[in-house]
């Protein structure tokens, strides 16, 4: 124990009381040791202090967790409150997020956990041209979001996006978890030709009818949403659109047991807000598609139970090496995720692997709920 903590502290140091904070992390078991062929770090499991859970620690330097970002349900009003200068609209992808970064020589795809994520590392040849930009920035961090049809972990996907999964940079950030500007991102970005977050251009709160007509536009074209990030540095925010709403809830209803009732409650409020603000015209015609939303997948968990089958999600993905796919599924069976895996092919220098994710809990209540099984309100 003493070992361990001398070596964070020397990783590592808080204003005050830094061994006292790292025993203590030790023993509550927020802090994991990890490696990553050959290459050893420290993961935080929890918050540690000021360190975000998923930061990493290594001899290489410290890869802070990303921040979450606040959330506003009026989009006007919460320019005008949050904002006070010149801010850069970028489209929000629906996809998940990954940290990309040189750790002790090696580029890995870093998920929110802070776990090496192996489809994502496996891919990363595939999705961005890595090595000019680390290699002279070795010091700097590509935080990204990856989309698509054969997203290992989302069955949503962006509409421009049909087949495969894509990579875009959404921000950059130092070791050590200071976040680039805006037009800092923009430079890098020409100059190493990164795949990029769409952006819509600069404004000030005095826009704010024009960032409507974005979300408005946002909307019609089935994206997610925006965020809204200062040119000056400080509170990103992020703002979400009908369509992205009544999407979310359409992927996930069937998943009754396995997925937190404030999930679909969030969403229904934002739904409301932002129908009312953008004065979407078919606003009714949603309303009636989110009723139609719920039922239908209810029916179709009844449906799937009848049969005698398992309540599940389908994924296809590709992989270059066959160790990837093995570590992949590995994580997912230590997390624990319930997979079963269908087929496994080579095509076009591609391992294909199509997966079902399964949901014991849905299936299990809509059974039970079947056979006459009671429950307390």
């Amino acid at each position: 124990m003493e070992d361990l903590v001398e070596i964070l502290s020397r990783l590592y140091s808080f204003k005050k009381d830094t061994p006292t904070i790292w025993q203590e992390a030790l023993v509550k078991h927020k802090v994991k040791e990890e490696e990553w062929e050959g290459v050893k770090f420290f993961r935080l499991d929890k918050p540690v202090h000021s360190l975000e859970r998923g930061t990493i620690l290594s001899d290489d330097g410290i890869i802070r967790g990303y921040p979450r970002i606040r959330r506003i349900l009026n989009l006007s009003n919460g320019i005008k409150r949050n904002l006070s200068g010149t801010f850069y609209v970028e489209e929000k992808v629906d996809g998940y997020n990954v940290r990309v970064a040189r750790l002790e020589g090696r580029v890995v795809a870093l998920s929110r956990g802070g776990y090496v994520c192996p489809f994502t590392t496996d891919r990363l040849p595939d999705l961005i041209d890595y090595e000019p930009f680390f290699d002279e920035n070795p010091e700097l961090v590509l935080c990204c979001e990856v989309a698509g049809p054969e997203s290992p972990y989302n069955t949503e996907s962006p509409p421009y996006i049909k087949e495969d999964v894509k990579l875009f940079v959404f921000d950059i950030m130092r070791k050590g978890g200071q976040v680039l500007s805006p037009k800092e991102r923009y430079r890098l970005a020409e100059k190493y030709s990164l795949p990029v977050v769409k952006s819509y251009g600069s404004f000030t709160p005095e826009d704010t009818e024009k960032v409507l007509e974005i979300a408005g536009e946002m909307d019609r074209e089935g994206l997610e949403g925006m965020v809204l990030k200062p040119e000056q540095g400080g509170r990103y925010l992020k703002y979400t659109v009908p369509s992205s709403h009544i999407n979310d809830i359409r992927a996930t209803a069937i998943l009754v047991k396995d997925i937190p009732c404030g999930f679909y409650l969030k969403r229904i409020l934002m739904l409301g807000f932002a129908l009312k603000e953008l004065k979407v015209e078919d606003s009714t015609r949603r309303a009636h598609l989110l009723g139609e939303v719920f039922t239908s997948a209810i029916k179709e968990a009844q449906e799937i139970v009848l049969s005698g089958k398992e309540i599940t999600e389908r994924f296809t993905v590709r992989f270059r090496k066959k160790e990837n796919m093995e570590r992949f599924f590995s994580l997912f069976r230590k997390a624990p995720v319930d997979v079963k895996i269908l087929s496994e092919e080579l095509k076009d220098g591609y391992i294909r692997v199509t997966f079902d994710r399964i949901y014991r809990r849905s299936t299990a209540f809509t059974r039970s709920s079947l056979g006459g099984a009671t429950f307390v309100d």
